[in-house]
């Protein structure tokens, strides 16, 4: 039993440390674009979390737009001063090795009176545009990103009539574009290219993997679920298949706008899920064939969550531009899952003297932590 306590300890701790970040922002977007001597990114900021007051703040409160626009000059100033100063430490582009000196604006504070991007929640925006010089030719342009609070930053490229979108987080880098080694001045670069395909699927593998491992403690949960009442390889190897499967229909189908639900009842079935696998673990003792169709049908339902952490990652791209991210994104999500089912069996094999304690004070857990969800999402 000790061993067992100290799984559920574990998992306990794991559950602490995800909460306290559950309302920060986890991306932010920019734009790619070129002019004839210019490299731009443009893109909206959240300003609260440009603001080293709310920053990592667990449960820290949004800023809302109204608020903000009725703010005097100074603080304007401030929000932009800070704004600035958070994003040189985040972000960082280099040529050939060579890190660039860019430009910011903020071109909402530019005019009066000061009008703010609309947001559904009332959140306070700010368009924020980011500006280099062209470098001369041959070589490659990278973005480098840097925050130690998980965000992922999304870039949606285009050149021409060629369109990408990559996904870079903390600590990485890409590949922007690379510049042709005939073109040897700034203004003669317009055959850039943009990153490979397969550049771009590599990053949205990475932000797959990552919605799991180690963000989504609620994804864990419910395949640890699955783990828990039958630890065998074949019949976890078809559920997390069919599972990913289905997530798979209903994020394309969201994606595309063809449904949708509210945000807020999605994330409380979700939690439902959650408490569903662990209470049914506590009686039942062994697979069912009945548990392949709740697989399938919270699939269903885990994948509309899924649609709605991408929808704003994936704004502005459409048609068959959506179909590599989507499928990059999914097969992420089922190397994490894999990932997660190959721990879990590392775990038991020193512990399988103690598998039906650690499979029902897990299950017992596993319950709790989806029912306290349904409450939270609920009425908090």
């Amino acid at each position: 039993m000790k061993f067992a306590r100290l799984f559920v300890s574990a998992m306990t701790c794991l559950a602490f440390f995800s909460q306290a970040f559950a309302h920060q922002v986890d991306s932010v977007e920019f734009k790619f674009r070129q002019t004839k001597d210019k490299w731009i990114l443009k893109g909206l900021l959240d300003i609260a979390y440009m603001l080293p007051e709310s920053r990592g703040v667990a449960d820290a409160p949004p800023l809302f737009r109204k608020d903000v626009m009725a703010a005097p000059k100074t603080t304007h100033d401030r929000y932009i001063k800070t704004a600035e100063h958070t994003l040189r430490k985040l972000l960082a582009l280099k040529y050939n090795g060579k890190t660039l000196k860019w430009k910011i604006s903020f071109p909402d504070f530019e005019k009066q009176p000061l009008v703010l991007p609309e947001e559904t929640g009332g959140w306070a925006l700010m368009n924020a545009v980011i500006e280099v010089d062209k470098q001369p030719g041959p070589g490659q342009l990278d973005v480098f990103w840097n925050d130690n609070l998980n965000s992922e930053l999304i870039l949606d490229t285009s050149i021409g009539n060629t369109f990408g979108t990559l996904s870079v987080f903390n600590g990485m880098s890409n590949t922007l574009l690379k510049v042709d080694a005939s073109k040897k001045t700034p203004a003669e670069s317009s055959s850039s290219t943009l990153p490979t395909k397969q550049s771009q699927a590599e990053s949205w593998i990475i932000s797959g993997f990552r919605h799991v491992i180690p963000l989504g403690l609620d994804h864990i949960l419910f395949i640890l679920g699955l783990f828990l009442l039958a630890p065998r390889w074949k019949p976890l190897l078809g559920q997390s298949l069919l599972f990913t499967i289905a997530h798979s229909i209903t994020l394309s189908l969201a994606i595309l706008e063809f449904i949708h639900l509210p945000a807020q009842w999605i994330e409380v079935m979700i939690a439902a899920s959650i408490a569903w696998i662990g209470i049914e673990n506590l009686f039942t003792k062994k697979l069912k064939p009945s548990r392949l169709y709740i697989v399938f049908g919270f699939g269903l339902l885990h994948g509309m969550g899924f649609a709605e952490v991408l929808r704003e990652k994936l704004d502005g791209i459409s048609g068959k531009d959506l179909a590599l991210p989507l499928v990059s994104f999914n097969f992420g999500v089922e190397l994490a899952q894999l990932s997660l089912l190959i721990c879990a069996f590392l775990i038991l094999i020193p512990l399988r003297k103690w598998t039906p304690q650690i499979q029902k004070i897990g299950s017992v857990f596993i319950a709790l932590a989806g029912l306290f969800w349904i409450y939270k999402r609920t009425f908090l």
